[in-house]
Protein backbone atom coordinates (compact mmCIF):
# COMPACT_ATOMS: atom_id res chain seq x y z
CA UNK A 1 0.00 0.00 0.00
CA UNK A 2 2.68 2.38 0.81
CA UNK A 3 4.25 1.96 -2.45
CA UNK A 4 0.20 2.84 -3.90
CA UNK A 5 0.44 5.97 -1.96
CA UNK A 6 3.66 7.28 -3.38
CA UNK A 7 2.51 6.52 -7.08
CA UNK A 8 -0.46 8.73 -6.10
CA UNK A 9 1.73 11.97 -4.98
CA UNK A 10 4.59 10.76 -7.95
CA UNK A 11 1.72 10.68 -10.66
CA UNK A 12 0.32 13.92 -9.68
CA UNK A 13 3.30 16.11 -8.91
CA UNK A 14 4.04 14.69 -12.67
CA UNK A 15 0.91 15.92 -14.15
CA UNK A 16 1.44 18.95 -12.61
CA UNK A 17 4.99 19.45 -14.48
CA UNK A 18 3.77 18.32 -17.71
CA UNK A 19 0.64 19.32 -18.23
CA UNK A 20 0.69 22.97 -16.17
CA UNK A 21 3.82 24.55 -16.36
CA UNK A 22 4.62 27.08 -13.92
CA UNK A 23 1.69 25.86 -11.35
CA UNK A 24 2.45 25.19 -7.40
CA UNK A 25 1.45 22.64 -6.36
CA UNK A 26 0.29 21.38 -2.51
CA UNK A 27 0.16 17.78 -1.12
CA UNK A 28 -2.04 16.83 1.83
CA UNK A 29 -1.66 13.63 3.36
CA UNK A 30 -3.67 12.72 7.02
CA UNK A 31 -6.15 10.42 7.95
CA UNK A 32 -10.40 10.25 9.00
CA UNK A 33 -11.28 7.05 10.68
CA UNK A 34 -9.71 4.28 9.28
CA UNK A 35 -9.25 5.93 5.89
CA UNK A 36 -5.55 7.35 4.70
CA UNK A 37 -6.49 10.77 2.68
CA UNK A 38 -4.40 11.96 0.17
CA UNK A 39 -5.02 15.10 -1.91
CA UNK A 40 -2.70 17.01 -4.09
CA UNK A 41 -4.35 20.25 -5.78
CA UNK A 42 -2.32 22.58 -8.35
CA UNK A 43 -3.21 26.18 -9.13
CA UNK A 44 -2.90 25.95 -13.09
CA UNK A 45 -0.16 27.23 -15.18
CA UNK A 46 -0.05 27.64 -18.74
CA UNK A 47 -0.55 24.34 -20.15
CA UNK A 48 2.32 22.52 -21.97
CA UNK A 49 1.13 19.75 -23.27
CA UNK A 50 -2.85 18.06 -23.61
CA UNK A 51 -3.93 15.81 -21.34
CA UNK A 52 -4.20 12.65 -24.07
CA UNK A 53 -1.12 13.33 -25.43
CA UNK A 54 1.89 10.76 -24.17
CA UNK A 55 1.22 6.86 -22.99
CA UNK A 56 -1.72 8.22 -20.70
CA UNK A 57 -1.51 5.01 -17.83
CA UNK A 58 -0.67 7.13 -15.10
CA UNK A 59 -4.47 8.10 -13.90
CA UNK A 60 -5.35 4.38 -14.80
CA UNK A 61 -2.64 2.63 -13.51
CA UNK A 62 -3.40 4.65 -10.03
CA UNK A 63 -6.90 3.60 -9.96
CA UNK A 64 -5.87 0.69 -10.99
CA UNK A 65 -3.28 0.40 -8.04
CA UNK A 66 -5.40 1.72 -5.22
CA UNK A 67 -8.52 -0.67 -6.28
CA UNK A 68 -6.16 -3.83 -5.17
CA UNK A 69 -6.42 -2.08 -1.51
CA UNK A 70 -10.03 -0.75 -1.99
CA UNK A 71 -9.31 2.68 -2.09
CA UNK A 72 -11.14 5.08 -4.66
CA UNK A 73 -9.23 8.00 -6.05
CA UNK A 74 -11.13 10.87 -7.90
CA UNK A 75 -8.76 13.43 -9.97
CA UNK A 76 -10.05 16.35 -12.45
CA UNK A 77 -10.23 20.02 -13.07
CA UNK A 78 -11.39 22.87 -10.34
CA UNK A 79 -13.57 25.44 -11.84
CA UNK A 80 -10.60 27.93 -10.60
CA UNK A 81 -8.15 26.29 -13.17
CA UNK A 82 -6.73 23.96 -10.79
CA UNK A 83 -5.96 20.16 -11.03
CA UNK A 84 -6.73 18.35 -7.83
CA UNK A 85 -6.61 14.36 -7.12
CA UNK A 86 -7.60 12.77 -4.16
CA UNK A 87 -7.72 9.17 -3.19
CA UNK A 88 -8.85 7.00 -0.04
CA UNK A 89 -6.98 4.11 0.92
CA UNK A 90 -8.09 1.96 3.59
CA UNK A 91 -5.98 2.42 6.82
CA UNK A 92 -5.32 1.04 10.26
CA UNK A 93 -2.72 1.26 12.77
CA UNK A 94 -1.82 -2.04 14.73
Amino acid sequence: MELAVYRVVQEALTNTIKHAAGAAASVTIGHRGDRLEIEITDTGGRQTTRAGEGQGRGLIGLRERLTLYGGTPQAGPRGDGAYQIKARVPWTTT
